[in-house]
């Protein structure tokens, strides 16, 4: 393939060695590494840059992971396009607590990466634009509409502007929205806990914390809703909401707007006080969302990357992680078979097996340790968020570390998932045993009052 962007070149059918569908973080990435792999690569996106996109508390595994796309942490807070994420702060009636990876994360023999990093979403989806055309990778600016399958393989991805991609190698990082081949081929998802809406803006203010906050007003509430704060540069911070369907549904009801719905949530803490001050109309964008995973992530010559195939909660702080780590893993698995021309069935297995299991592990652990209620009824809000980190955050960092390719470590990374999962189901369960015993108590007491009068 030429220097020159696929849009200005005529021919209604263009080849490459492979094609990325999707121009987001996980596209971007996967280009990226293919093309320095040696293959020509061509990413079809439907909107040019720049992209307006949330997300920008990343986790203790990104940094590394950026780095190997050529954008070091170090120059990215340089440049003013990241700021430090030194911790994690919950405030919320009962207090503040914070939290942050222990020493020994970084010491030997583990050597944890200690220190993140918050974005601003849309400089650094911009630099990874930047990298992936210095490296090569062209764009054709176009909606990916339809597939053309060989038996098993996709043989095409055919264009709404009428241009045919043909590829040996195809990546799916077309979204969450979209999910071009997981609807086409009939891959069925795995959903978790309810449907929920986010609402955010941008507000100018000095950096209070090299971390992120959470704010949350009624912790022992059936289903958590919670407020974030991001630095995402030393003036400018993300905040915003997320929110249960439903609730939001009831005050779109009653003929509330989304800046009035923001507003009202950030109004009950004096943080924001200053902040809504002489601002009588937010620009509030919002988006909604349901946590998944798909069944299957590949095929003979496919591979499904970053939100096309699973999504983690937004209060996991992993989903640009997951996006990076899927492009990493993937294009590392089609460059080592690019000389059979198809994914060996230990490769798919392993995909498959590597994808499902973080994807699961970050939805059920966040869903029903943090997001339900047991727990924090139980034994609280701070005791649910040690519960979710000391097991989500290890078993990633793990991960991050080891990246289980060959059997004895895919046996090891199976059984600690197992056991992340059965950790968070005794908590639960000891949560509902320790709020019922409360109950219980309460009540006993109060017949004793009555009884006493």
């Amino acid at each position: 393939m030429t220097s020159r962007t696929a849009e200005s070149r005529p021919e209604s059918v263009l080849t490459c060695d492979a094609a990325v569908v999707g121009g987001g973080v996980a596209g971007l990435a996967a280009a990226i590494h293919l093309r320095q792999g040696g293959l020509s690569v061509l990413c079809i996106e439907p909107e040019p840059f720049p992209h307006l996109r949330v997300g920008e508390s990343l986790d203790w595994s990104s940094p590394g992971l950026l780095a190997e796309l050529g954008l070091s942490r170090d120059a990215l807070v340089g440049e003013r396009v990241a700021t430090f994420k030194r911790n994690i702060k919950v405030v919320s009636p009962g207090g503040v607590a914070a939290g942050q990876p222990p020493r020994w994360w970084g010491e030997p023999p583990l050597r944890f990466e200690q220190l993140t990093l918050h974005v601003d979403r849309q400089a650094m989806d911009d630099r990874l634009y930047a990298r992936a055309r210095e490296v090569g990778v062209e764009f054709l600016w176009d909606r990916a509409a339809r597939l053309a399958m060989d038996g098993a393989r996709v043989a095409a991805v055919e264009t709404a502007g009428g241009r045919r991609v043909e590829a040996a190698w195809f990546v799916d990082a077309s979204g969450r929205n979209v999910r071009l081949f997981a609807r086409q081929l009939g891959i069925r998802r795995v959903d978790y806990g309810r449907e929920k809406v986010s609402f955010w803006c941008y507000l100018e203010t000095p950096c209070e914390n090299e971390g992120t906050t959470f704010y949350v007003e009624a912790p022992a509430d059936d289903y958590l809703s919670w407020i974030w704060e991001i630095p995402i540069s030393p003036t400018m911070a993300s905040i915003g909401c997320v929110l249960a369907a439903e609730a939001v549904k009831a005050e779109r009801r009653h003929g509330r707007r989304p800046g009035e719905i923001l507003r009202d949530r950030l109004a009950r803490f004096p943080r924001f006080a200053p902040l809504l001050a002489g601002r009588p109309e937010l620009e509030v964008r919002a988006t909604a969302y349901r946590c998944f995973v798909h069944r299957r992530a590949c095929g003979p010559n496919w591979i499904l990357a970053g939100e096309s195939v699973s999504l983690p909660d937004a209060l996991t702080g992993n989903g640009v992680t997951a996006a990076f780590r899927h492009a990493a893993e993937g294009a590392r698995w089609i460059l080592d078979a690019r000389g059979r021309g198809r994914l060996s069935r230990r490769q798919r297995r392993v995909y498959d097996r590597n994808v499902g299991r973080m994807g699961r592990m970050f939805n059920h652990s966040i869903e029903t340790a943090v997001y339900r209620a047991p727990i924090r009824r139980g034994f609280g809000l701070t005791a649910a968020q040690s519960i979710y980190v000391s097991c989500a955050f290890t078993l990633n960092a793990l991960y991050s570390r080891f990246r289980p390719r060959r059997r004895v470590s895919m046996l090891v990374f199976g059984l600690l998932t197992a056991g992340a999962w059965a950790w968070i189901e005794s908590w639960s369960l000891l949560g509902r045993l320790a709020a019922g015993v409360r109950r219980l108590r309460g009540a006993g007491g109060r017949r004793a009052g009555a009884e006493a009068c």
